[in-house]
């Protein structure tokens, strides 16, 4: 288990549903660190306050290990936002729930930078890295006519039209 060490300022997009409004300015609730989620575990669910903050057309995204609220907002939302759980304790696969619903926010317009769910790769890269090449398998049972370029100029049988009576 990893302890959380630095203290990171939240996106004003980000809509708490554990900090009271009047407590809304205060350094814990300005910033996503231990304290903001211990706060967030001890604290009741403001869950109408929080719901009554987010404008229509809104993608909602549920940042939990069960996207126990969905119904919930679905319901609560205006009928044009959009509302995406990462996590579902249903799924047998939940790498695959999250990144079809990583895959979901990009269909819904989000700018998506997949390069940070990878780690960093090192050059030069080692021996042992698997290539793609031996996983591509050209099927040579069938042929094609591939017309040349010659084919496609003004003067070819192509662009010659036939009017039979």
């Amino acid at each position: 288990m990893q302890v959380i060490t630095k203290s990171i300022p939240r996106s004003n997009l980000w809509i708490s549903t554990s900090v009271p409004e009047h407590q809304i300015q205060t350094e814990q609730a300005k910033s996503f660190n231990s304290s903001y989620l211990v706060n967030n575990l001890i604290s009741p669910v403001r869950f109408y306050d929080a719901v009554r903050k987010i404008p229509s057309k809104a993608i909602v995204i549920e940042i939990a290990p069960h996207g126990l609220m969905q119904t919930l907002l679905k319901r609560s939302l205006p009928t044009e936002s959009d509302c995406i759980s990462l996590m579902s304790r249903k799924e047998s696969d939940n790498l695959h729930y999250f990144l079809s619903n990583i895959g979901q926010l990009f269909t819904l317009g989000l700018t998506l930078d997949l390069k940070k769910l990878y780690p960093p790769i090192e050059y030069p890269v080692g021996t042992g890295t698997a290539m793609l090449s031996p996983g591509i398998k050209w099927d040579h049972s069938k042929e094609w006519v591939v017309p040349s370029w010659e084919e496609f100029l003004p003067d070819s049988s192509v662009f010659k039209k036939t009017i039979s009576k």
